[in-house]
């Protein structure tokens, strides 16, 4: 009896261990807060070859406000931007990979850091609240698919940590979706991220 206690202890301390060093909650129930371990292995992939912070750590920091746009092509290369705000202004960091996301994402080969205007980052606080990015489910129900692209959004404000993901947002009838809002968020940041590739999926501009 001892020793099945002592072998469940072990496997709960490796799943722990799992998920502490994940980029992403991983969701233990169908529906719930988080994203399954492949997921979370495969975009977190990405980001670790980008050197980016792991945000749910940050959620213990009550004053932390940051959202990070990730799009990761299955034929083309990952690129994430991140913005934090510091009082009334916001700075931006992006990171581009030159592989395929959906296979090799290779290594990084451009980053940016800007310290955006007020104008800049008043338009950008009103995008987020326009959102409700909060209240957003992490998971689309019924739309999924080969070759596209995911779309991933984390954010942290006032001690919460939530992500949403979404397959080739800006395909297949995104008003429809109710992604409008979610797509122009992307747009803008991607716009200010002064990257110089776009997000592209098989040579094809996403946004």
């Amino acid at each position: 009896m001892k020793s099945i206690v002592s072998i469940l202890a072990l496997l709960c301390a490796a799943a722990t261990m799992i998920a502490d060093d994940a980029y992403f909650p991983i969701k233990t129930k169908t529906g719930g807060e988080g994203l399954t371990e492949s997921e979370s292995k495969w975009y977190g992939q990405s980001l670790e070859r980008m050197k980016e912070p792991r945000l749910p750590e940050f959620a213990k920091n009550l004053d932390a406000e940051i959202y990070r746009i990730t799009i990761l092509p299955t034929w083309g290369n990952s690129i994430a931007v991140r913005v934090e705000k510091h009082g009334e202004l916001y700075s931006l960091s992006a990171r581009r990979l030159d592989g395929q996301a959906g296979y090799d994402p290779g290594k990084l080969v451009e980053s940016k850091d800007i310290a955006l205007s007020a104008d800049v980052s008043r338009t950008l606080a009103a995008l987020i609240q326009n959102l409700n990015f909060f209240r957003m489910s992490t998971d689309e129900e019924g739309i999924n698919g080969k070759d596209g692209e995911e779309w991933v959004l984390e954010g942290v404000s006032r001690g919460k940590y939530h992500v949403v993901h979404r397959w080739s947002a800006s395909s297949y009838n995104p008003e429809k979706r109710g992604l409008a809002p979610f797509v122009n968020l992307y747009r803008f940041l991607v716009d200010r991220s002064e990257l110089s590739e776009r997000p592209k999926n098989k040579g094809h501009k996403l946004i």
